[in-house]
């Protein structure tokens, strides 16, 4: 199995995001072994980026215990905050992007990635689709084209806004503003059932007490129409003897 120091030796210089996608670990595991391994003076790091020290692996070899130390007092890479509208945004100008190529961008861990892209998947926002064997995600709408050229979408965004008047525009799905969404809210709330309508100043549903009355209420009008449906089933049992008791009461009313 491969080790985080021999995949640094092939890489040649990574960080440990690069290291955790290669080795498919997390990366808290491959920075705990990293940190080690510079204790040791095996490897050496500049900014984010670690690799094998000039003295190589000479003093360790693999198997040998390491010489326990008192904790040094290091300052760790620290994962930036990356929310989901910065990578929609980053694969509306760069194209259709898989999870290890957003982690690589933004420095945070591939599972990161994935459980956020799900959730704007969910949405609409983004979809999935398998190119040349790899799952990608792109803006819907979109097409492919060059994945590495970014620098011909902006080139083209420019060249089709010159020439507006001709009717040439981005086939782009817009994302969803502030106000869009208030205005969804909004129908939807007057979709609500109008007994809602009289608690609308105060909260969107009715307290426990009046659908309990509500509820009360229904189940009058059950038991009433139930009476009922059982007086007609009686009445269709002897329907002549009514027929005959209503011709009679019609006669009677005539002759009057």
């Amino acid at each position: 199995m491969e080790t985080v120091l021999h995949a640094l030796k092939a890489m040649g210089k990574a960080n440990s995001v690069e290291l955790a996608a290669r080795l498919d670990i997390s990366r808290e595991e491959v920075l705990n072994e990293l940190w080690e391994l510079k204790k040791n003076g095996v490897v050496d790091k500049t900014g984010h980026t670690w690799f094998l020290a000039v003295e190589g692996e000479s003093g360790v070899t693999e198997g040998q215990a390491l010489q326990p130390e008192a904790p040094d007092v290091v300052t760790e890479e620290v994962a930036p905050k990356v929310s989901a509208d910065m990578m929609i945004e980053f694969i509306a100008q760069e194209g259709a992007k898989t999870c290890e190529e957003i982690a690589g961008k933004f420095g945070v861990t591939t599972r990161k990635v994935a459980s956020t892209l799900a959730v704007v998947t969910a949405t609409g926002r983004l979809v999935r689709v398998s190119i040349k064997g790899k799952f990608r995600y792109k803006v819907p709408g979109v097409e492919n084209g060059d994945l590495s050229a970014s620098s011909s979408q902006d080139e083209k965004s420019h060249h089709e806004a010159e020439n507006s008047a001709s009717g040439g525009e981005l086939n782009r799905s817009p994302l969803m503003s502030e106000g869009t969404a208030k205005a969804c809210t909004d129908e939807f709330i007057q979709d609500v059932p109008s007994f809602t309508e009289k608690y609308a100043g105060a909260v969107p549903l009715p307290p426990l007490r009046a659908a309990s009355r509500e509820l009360r209420r229904a189940k009058k009008q059950v038991q009433k129409w139930e009476r009922v449906c059982a007086a007609l089933r009686e009445l269709n049992k002897h329907r002549e003897i009514v027929m005959q008791i209503t011709d009679s009461s019609s006669s009677i009313a005539s002759e009057k």
